[in-house]
């Protein structure tokens, strides 16, 4: 159970560094006004597959036994955060010419929804926590 909720805790890094990344390269192509390229599809199904992830490991502390009454908000705001991701992420796939602003707002909520996640379970964002 402790290597569980440390690779939750550890994963949470990875995906603030990715949500980062997919700031730049699709806030660039916005502003740029590129074609939507193969790498920004990849960050995109990158980050919705980190967060996936993500809540796939905090569900499964909390079938383990790891709950308390606060978990209730920030699993409500992951989980938001990864169908918001996945939602704008997968339209965006369907438009005929795919574009970055989808993708850019996709990130930008899908943050927003993690980082109130966090403080929701009273942690500080970039502080790795113990068990």
């Amino acid at each position: 159970m402790n290597a569980l909720f440390h690779a939750h805790s550890g994963l949470r890094f990875v995906v603030l560094l990715t949500a980062v990344v997919c700031l730049v390269v699709f806030g660039l192509g916005l502003a740029q006004k590129k074609d939507f390229s193969k790498l920004a599809r990849i960050l995109g199904s990158v980050f919705v597959g980190l967060l996936h992830l993500q809540v796939l490991l905090g569900l499964s502390m909390v079938l383990m036994g790891t709950y308390y009454p606060r978990l209730i908000g920030h699993m409500v705001m992951m989980v938001s955060a990864a169908v918001v991701a996945q939602v704008l992420m997968s339209r965006n796939r369907r438009k005929a010419p795919p574009g970055y602003l989808l993708p850019l707002v996709a990130v930008v909520v899908a943050l927003l929804l993690i980082i109130g996640g966090i403080f929701a379970i009273g942690r500080n964002l970039f502080v790795m926590t113990a068990a």
